[in-house]
């Protein structure tokens, strides 16, 4: 803006008449008041004297030769002091542009559009060969050099910024460089216009924004993907929760509901067979309920305002007490509650759970042996069951042990498996506080 600033400044006083016109109207203007006056002026000083009028007008003409002489100096110091002046500031100018393109990371160009002509520095030569810093010809040459795609498009936004009143015209386009690659690039130019509003010249910057514009696609490319693997995986997760629900009740209860119902609508049998069925029936609704208690309870998170995580985890086996003949042995060892959050603590309860819920499912086991305990900042997770076990090389990395492994790779943690056919199975997890 300064450079700017300075240089309508330059073409004000570019513009101003010039030394010869003005030299010219004060020789001029001498000379009209010389003959008017010079007269008048002697005549008096003779006082009707002829012999000192007549010598008078003979110095007449070397008085003016000198009164001109003298004034024509004054002037013309005036006019160089200017001249200098001006010169100077153009000097000033001319550095500070130079500086400028030096320090510049774009290329400069400085367009005149009456001549069709252009100065570019030498990293404008990237997008612009050229030989010569002087570039005739440059707006059309300029323009074949853009891609294709967009020609027209900045073609027209010049046209409409050369009819506009705006000061600054920006854009973004691609266009070739020396090594034949297309480069993403912001033009901003300022519009100079002279004393009759014209725009008559171009003064601006290419940068090149190619690596920036690389970073944002590639940065949201990646940003995409991860939204539509989270949304994938979430999806998939709730699917499979569901399908395990709809596994659960179809195995459980829908099977037990299945035999009640023939039981209920046994009428051909006698009334004592009736009776005790319908004492069966009433068993069998009881286990319903004790498998829906259940399953509501696992499916509910804890509240941990209300309970600890011991508390938790331990009501916990209540409920599976109440319908699986299996024993917990639960200890806890230089835990201490207060330092783990409640997201912390919901994750440690849920691989707990979910390994439970395998062992319920597949271990046949009667024991369990759950050890939860801190050492340096790391919280360390173990069960082991006296179940069946099973062939750690042949074992396929089921929904239950993906889910703990997703939980506690939250927080960078760890997962690690050991089992044998008739030796139960032993869950090692660990994570950073």
């Amino acid at each position: 803006m300064y450079i700017r600033n300075n240089l309508f400044k330059l073409q004000h006083e570019l513009s101003r008449c010039s030394p010869a016109i003005i030299l010219t109207a004060a020789y001029l203007l001498l000379s009209i008041i010389w003959v008017v006056w010079s007269d008048t002026i002697v005549a008096q000083i003779a006082n009707n004297n002829n012999q000192l009028l007549a010598q008078l007008q003979n110095k007449k003409g070397l008085a003016f030769v000198l009164v001109s002489g003298i004034l024509l100096f004054f002037v013309s110091h005036y006019l160089l002091l200017r001249i200098r002046k001006v010169d100077k500031q153009k000097c000033s100018l001319e550095q500070k542009i130079d500086a400028l393109n030096i320090a510049s990371r774009g290329g400069m160009i400085d367009y005149n559009i009456e001549t069709k002509t252009a100065q570019i520095n030498n990293k404008m030569r990237f997008f612009f060969p050229s030989l010569s810093d002087n570039v005739s010809d440059f707006l059309s040459q300029f323009l074949e050099r853009i891609h294709k795609d967009e020609r027209v498009r900045v073609r027209s936004e010049y046209d409409a910024a050369i009819l506009s009143l705006q000061d600054v015209w920006t854009t973004e386009y691609k266009v070739l460089g020396t090594d034949n690659k297309y480069y993403t690039v912001i033009s901003s130019v300022f519009l100079i216009r002279n004393e009759a509003g014209k725009i008559h010249r171009l003064i601006g910057e290419i940068q090149d924004v190619s690596q920036l514009r690389n970073l944002q696609a590639e940065y949201y490319n990646q940003q995409l993907k991860h939204k539509q693997r989270l949304a994938s995986t979430i999806i998939k997760a709730e699917e499979n929760e569901r399908n395990r629900w709809a596994q659960e009740l179809h195995d459980n209860i829908s099977q037990i509901l299945t035999v009640i119902n023939l039981y209920l609508g046994n009428t051909k049998v006698k009334l004592d067979n009736n009776i005790l069925m319908i004492g069966e029936a009433r068993k069998m609704v009881n286990e319903v309920q004790q498998e829906i208690r259940l399953l509501s309870a696992t499916m509910k998170p804890p509240a941990f305002s209300l309970m600890t995580l011991e508390q938790s985890i331990e009501r916990l086996f209540s409920n599976i007490s109440r319908i699986k003949k299996i024993s917990f042995n639960f200890t806890t060892s230089e835990l201490d509650d207060a330092k783990l959050n409640d997201e912390q603590k919901l994750m440690i309860y849920r691989v707990v759970q979910e390994q439970l819920n395998n062992i319920i499912k597949y271990a046949e086991a009667t024991h369990v042996n759950i050890n939860i305990y801190s050492v340096n900042d790391t919280v360390h997770i173990e069960l082991h069951d006296d179940g069946r076990g099973f062939d750690n090389s042949k074992l396929k990395n089921g929904l239950g042990f993906r889910n703990i492994q997703s939980r506690l790779l939250i927080y960078n943690g760890h997962m690690k498996l050991e089992s044998a056919p008739g030796k139960g199975c032993t869950l090692s997890a660990s994570f950073h506080l």
